[in-house]
Order: C-alpha cells, then sequence, then structure tokens
C-alpha cells in the first residue's frame, strides 16, 4: 500500500542448505503477514539447522592438498571496470570478516608478463608462482583474491596448461565480471589505445577538436587541467566490435566449464557501483555482490553488505553521457538507431 512498504528477503537458497533472512522493514504497518515474516526471521541461521561463523559464513575449508585455502579469481577483460571491482570486492570481504591476503600488484595470473607475479622467478613456471602465492597467503590464515583477463579452456601453450591446473587444484573459486553495455567497452578500448581484436578496426582517439591525441592509458593517471579524448568510432565495423564485447562473459562461462571451475556466474559492472552515485540504487548493488560473493565461495547476507555499501553511497559521479566521450556521435547513433541493429538504447544522454 502506498506510504508503507516491506524490503525482504524470505526464501533463499544457499550451498549450505536453507535459511530465512529479513533484511529491512521500512515505514512498516502491522499487516497478519508481517507477523508471519517477523516470526520467520527468528529461525535464522541456527534454528534451521546450519552453521554460522558470526555474521556471515565462509567457507574457508582446505584445499585439496590439506594446506591451502581455495583462491578467488574475478575474470574481466579490459576497460570494464577491472581496478576498481578488485578493489571493492577486497574491502568488502574484509568488511565482512574474510581474511584477504594484502596483494599490491595486479595481473598475477598474466602467462604473456609472469614477472608481475612477485612469487615468480626467473626460469620458473608461473603455475608454481601461483602456488607460492597461495600458500603464503594460507599460511597466514588468509584467502587471495585476485583478478585476470581470461582463462582459456582452448589453451595450447605450456606455460597456460600448467596455470590452468595449479589454478584447478587449488579448488580456485572464479565470478566474471563485465559491462552490460558494449558501447562503453569500445569506446574506452579505443581511448586507452588497445589493441584491434581479431585485426578489426575500432577507431581512435582525438581531441575534443578532432585532432589525433596519443595519451591513451595514461590519460587516467594525468592531473591537472589536461585534453580532453574523445573516441573516434569506426562505425562501419561497430556492429562487429559491439558483437565481440558482448560475447566475453558467455565465452568466459563455457571455458570456465569446460575447465571444471566451480563459481562461473556472471555479475555486471553497472549493478556493483550503481550505489555510489544513487542511494535509489543502493539494494541493486547488494543484490550483485551477494551474487558476486556467492560465486566466489562466500554465503554472505544481504544485510551485512547493505550496512558495508551504505558508507559509498553518493561518493561518485553517474556515468557521463556519451557526447562526453565520443566525438562522431551522430555517425554512431545512425547506426545503432538502424533497423538493422535497433541498438540506440545503448547510447547515454
Amino acid at each position: 500500500r502506498q506510504h508503507h512498504s516491506i524490503v525482504a528477503r524470505v526464501w533463499e537458497i544457499s550451498p549450505s542448505g536453507l535459511y530465512v533472512e529479513m533484511m529491512a522493514i521500512t515505514k512498516l504497518a502491522v499487516y497478519p503477514y508481517v507477523l508471519f515474516f517477523s516470526f520467520m526471521t527468528v529461525l535464522t541461521p541456527t534454528a534451521l539447522g546450519l552453521h554460522s561463523t558470526g555474521r556471515i559464513n565462509v567457507p574457508l575449508e582446505q584445499g585439496h592438498n590439506g594446506t591451502i585455502i581455495p583462491p578467488m579469481l574475478i575474470l574481466q577483460r579490459g576497460c570494464t571496470g577491472s581496478s576498481a571491482v578488485i578493489r571493492m570486492a577486497k574491502s568488502l570481504l574484509a568488511d565482512l570478516g574474510v581474511p584477504v591476503y594484502n596483494l599490491t600488484r595486479k595481473e598475477i595470473a598474466r602467462t604473456g608478463n609472469p614477472s608481475k607475479n612477485p612469487w615468480y622467478t626467473p626460469g620458473g613456471s608461473l603455475a608454481d608462482a601461483m602456488r607460492k602465492g597461495v600458500q603464503e597467503a594460507s599460511e597466514a590464515g588468509q584467502v587471495l583474491v585476485f583478478n585476470a583477463f581470461k582463462l582459456k579452456s582452448w589453451a595450447q601453450s605450456e606455460a597456460e596448461l600448467s596455470l590452468n591446473k595449479a589454478l584447478l587444484d587449488m579448488d580456485t573459486r572464479t565470478v566474471i565480471v563485465h559491462r552490460s553495455n558494449p558501447l562503453d567497452i569500445v569506446t574506452c578500448e579505443i581511448r586507452d589505445c588497445f589493441e584491434s581484436v581479431h585485426g578489426i578496426p575500432r577507431g581512435h582517439p582525438v581531441n575534443e577538436k578532432g585532432e589525433e591525441d596519443k595519451t591513451c592509458f595514461e590519460r587516467r593517471h594525468m592531473e591537472g587541467e589536461v585534453v580532453k579524448t574523445k573516441a573516434f568510432i569506426d562505425v562501419e565495423h561497430l556492429p562487429e566490435n559491439l558483437k565481440i564485447a558482448q560475447e566475453y562473459p558467455q565465452m568466459m562461462q563455457d571455458s570456465l566449464r569446460d575447465l571444471g571451475f566451480k563459481g562461473r556466474k556472471v555479475v555486471y559492472f553497472e549493478d556493483l557501483v550503481s550505489h555510489e552515485y544513487s542511494a535509489d540504487n543502493l539494494f541493486r548493488s547488494c543484490a550483485a555482490w551477494k551474487k558476486l560473493l556467492s560465486s566466489l565461495g562466500v554465503e554472505a547476507k544481504l544485510r551485512d553488505i547493505h550496512r558495508v555499501l551504505k558508507k559509498d553511497v553518493g561518493t561518485y559521479p553517474p556515468p557521463e553521457p556519451h557526447s562526453e566521450a565520443i566525438f562522431n556521435l551522430e555517425q554512431v547513433q545512425g547506426v545503432l538507431s538502424s533497423p538493422a541493429m535497433s541498438a540506440g538504447s545503448l547510447l547515454r544522454s
């Protein structure tokens, strides 16, 4: 009814079993069904026969060899907010009582550049380096949380094959994070000067006058007054590039399934951060983070996630309109709005 609302999580299935959770009741009138909900909340979690470690049920069971805590892997391609997500994930896990290993380096599972892994030694293997890292974290009673671009079930190189096996042997938990708007990915990749995929042209970065801009990825770290970098999008190949950007989550899910990894859920970046620019999106973000944590093997309660995320409400502006990031916006709009695509909703005004 108007002026009365109830926000609740009633029945929820987790790997540990069935439990009941009441998240919040606001402006509540006393109705019979509310009394029923309130009664049911007293059954959570122990009355339903579950075992909880307190605020959060964290399955940090030992790995296959009996000596390690399974690591957590967040899979994200470039331009999907990977730096923000890994930082937020570690912070949230710590706030929820999960001991997280203090790892400052990124891309530690990159076979093309194994030196990024702090445990890697020249002449050794990246797989051994990952084992050392997980062992070190486990000995400290902590979980190693890291991100990577992809794990390939179609891998052929010895480095990739051995890395896949090592991560699988350590019972690595996985989640896939992606942007729901592929136009944001393509625009970002152009502005950052990323290499094209399969040789398909994307476009090139320009300044506000349409002149070539070479700041590329460094534009993110420049301070003070800087030239605004925009994407001049190759509209001829835009449909292909959008399709490539959209295919990543399913490709990774299939790959992880074929390799035998646990988790494999897909969560979208926009959902994870939406609370930062509007309090109206707080429950949307809570649900997304719950899904992400569940994929990583952590069953957190929505009320605990809500308690942590509410501190960040309103700390970041909403995404900028595409007119601020795309130079040839009218051409792009023409392609997206064409009958062949009908994708005009991708544009943000």
